[in-house]
């Protein structure tokens, strides 16, 4: 994945319902360089306190999603 496929949450929102990669931090790389702190997911909640929030599969609320893209 590259940061520049990636769309800002504040730009534009992805369609709802469709499975999206997001992300709370775009410059986070691993040990190897890749892009980390990536979540799949299908559905993103505009809060006014968390920003935009989705939740992972042990139900953990992943919190200031920052940017999108369709998987």
């Amino acid at each position: 994945m590259k940061i520049d496929e990636f769309k800002n949450f504040e730009d534009e929102l992805p369609i709802e319902n469709e499975w999206i990669i997001v992300t709370n931090n775009i410059k986070a790389v691993n040990a190897y360089g890749k892009m980390s702190h990536v979540w799949l997911t299908s559905f993103v909640i505009k809060t006014e306190k968390y920003r935009f929030i989705t939740f992972d599969a042990a139900e953990s609320k992943i919190m200031n999603l920052t940017h999108w893209k369709y998987a």
